[in-house]
């Protein structure tokens, strides 16, 4: 699904070497980005013959695909006619989410006033999926580019699931947030065994992780800029215990 102003979802199934599991990919680019995207789709579609679809159709219809729909700014939803139009569609929405799937990893940014270029944080978090309770492991980077990339990895009753929200804020807004969000760190002892759960901060000499004391700090002021990234970004992180150790 892709919407006008708005971000690319994506579901679907992948595979590694533990076996099959359940994506959730959500995708927030540049509005001139989307603008532009929509630019194309809206001439690809001038043409293109559309059945409205009944207000009482129930989800489990079978549609032959490939199947493409439009939605108007009132609700009202189109479906494309022709499986050789609804084939180009597909096709345009597959190539954008390839496009910003290749460039969704966050990279430092400038410096910071406070002197910092990305935040990072990692370890268990918990969430509401579908009206269940869901405990997993939350990795998001923020940069002050304004780029950012959550990823949570959790299991639910139909099996593992991975889901991603990655995006844009204002570059002021992200490095004023880092900087709050850091505004109590401090660098683990040198010789200190790195723990799967931990912030950390970059700079221009490279990655540093928080002490355990400070990563619970850094958790708490992060939870305050989750509304702000939503989505992938909303489970809650667990404060270290027992060292950092997960």
């Amino acid at each position: 699904m892709v919407a006008r102003n708005g971000c690319v979802a994506t579901v679907g199934t992948a595979t590694d070497q533990t076996g099959n599991y359940d994506e959730l990919r959500i995708r927030c680019p540049r509005p001139e980005r989307m603008a532009q995207w929509f630019s194309g789709v809206d001439n690809l579609t001038q043409n293109v013959s559309l059945d409205r679809v009944p207000e009482n159709e129930s989800d489990d219809t079978d549609i032959p695909l490939p199947a493409a729909e439009l939605v108007t700014a009132n609700g009202v939803v189109f479906r494309v006619k022709q499986a050789s139009d609804a084939s180009r569609l597909v096709g345009e929405v597959r190539s954008l989410a390839a496009e910003l799937a290749a460039s969704e990893m966050p990279q430092p940014g400038p410096a910071s006033p406070g002197g910092w270029q990305m935040l990072r944080v990692s370890g268990p978090a918990h969430v509401y999926l579908g009206g269940a309770p869901t405990t997993g492991v939350l990795e998001a980077r923020v940069s002050t580019t304004g780029q950012y990339l959550c990823e949570f990895n959790t299991n639910t009753k139909e099996g593992p699931l991975h889901a991603t929200k990655s995006g844009w804020l204002s570059a002021p807004t992200a490095s004023k947030a880092i900087d709050e969000v850091l505004a109590t760190f401090q660098a683990m002892p040198s010789g200190e065994r790195n723990q799967a759960t931990f912030a950390a901060a970059i700079t221009s000499d490279g990655e540093q992780r928080a002490n355990s004391a400070s990563t619970a700090a850094v958790f708490e002021k992060f939870a305050e800029v989750q509304d702000a990234l939503g989505d992938a970004c909303l489970p809650e992180l667990e404060a270290p215990k027992d060292g950092g150790s997960l």
